[in-house]
């Protein structure tokens, strides 16, 4: 009888914990729901953040910079529109000062003229051989539309150096796809707008490709990210998109985890940020919809590294 009279006291008390918890932790959770989690990259002048955004179908990537500039690289798929506006939001973005388009298929400019619309988007900035093309499509007749070649080298932000390395002009489905070098410091992003082993073949035999980071081409497909490649561009991080309804090759997973690269899928770990300094950067990871982040934890993972 005293066993089982213990036994019912243990549960009593769980039962009342729980009671007592839910009571506590109620009006956090109410809050969580009617307000969205805002992030504070806490940039200073000169440091400089990509985020990769966690979207269910498409690519995103934002750039911003110490000063307030942003730059949004991609608009993700149209069935993404919403997740897109919530993590603008989140980044406290109000305003895009130059939009950059590097692939014309529909997960890279579903919501192209929604974020003309309501960002007050000062240049778009898309690959020369579809320029007109996507000026006709998406009506930015009106527009700064800026078409960018082969070899192109400009400053977007201050201190970020921008050169076009290839443009697809053959390949009618991915026409106009752009692979850009972006190197702030000594941080250098390989962003990869194709994937195809001849390209890649290319790119190696052309320019020196040693990168910080690789954002992985077309959602990690089996077409590209080869051995050499990888080799060739030895990053540290590697970040991917996701394609809805295709997922990512396990080749390609299996030769990132291969060669000790710290692989960030996005639908996996949420919404990536890199904070870049001149000699080392930080790893931000946020999902919206996790539960410490309800209680406010916007800052799930931190990591610092050091060259």
């Amino acid at each position: 009888m005293k066993q089982v009279f213990g036994v019912m006291m243990v549960k009593k008390v769980l039962v009342l914990l729980i009671i007592v918890a839910q009571i506590i932790l109620a009006p956090f959770i109410v809050m969580a729901e009617k307000e969205s989690i805002e992030v504070d990259l806490n940039l200073e002048e000169q440091d400089l953040a990509y985020t990769f955004f966690d979207l269910s179908n498409g690519e995103a990537t934002l750039l911003q910079s110490g000063k307030g500039q942003n730059i949004l690289i991609d608009t993700g798929s149209l069935e993404s529109q919403e997740e897109l506006e919530q993590r603008l939001k989140m980044y406290h973005v109000e305003f895009i000062d130059t939009l950059i388009i590097t692939n014309q298929t529909e997960e890279y400019t579903g919501n192209l003229q929604w974020i003309i619309n309501n960002f007050n988007v000062q240049k778009i900035i898309v690959p020369e051989v579809i320029k007109q093309q996507l000026i006709t499509f998406h009506h930015l007749q009106d527009k700064e539309v800026i078409g960018w070649k082969k070899g192109q080298k400009t400053e977007l932000l201050p201190f970020l150096k921008t050169e076009v390395i290839y443009v697809e002009e053959n390949d009618l489905e991915n026409k106009g796809a752009l692979v850009i070098v972006f190197s702030y410091g000594k941080q250098t992003l390989l962003f990869m707008g194709i994937a195809d082993k001849q390209v890649e073949k290319q790119l190696i035999e052309n320019y020196a490709l040693k990168s910080t980071i690789l954002k992985v081409a077309e959602f990690g497909s089996e077409k590209g990210t080869t051995q050499p490649f990888l080799e060739e561009v030895d990053p540290q991080v590697a970040i991917l998109f996701k394609k809805n309804g295709v997922p990512v090759s396990e080749l390609v997973l299996e030769r990132l985890q291969e060669t000790w690269i710290d692989i960030y899928q996005t639908y996996r770990l949420g919404t990536v940020s890199i904070k870049c300094h001149n000699d080392d950067y930080e790893i931000l990871t946020v999902r919206p919809h996790e539960e410490e982040l309800s209680l406010g934890l916007a800052n799930n993972i931190s990591r610092l590294f050091k060259k």
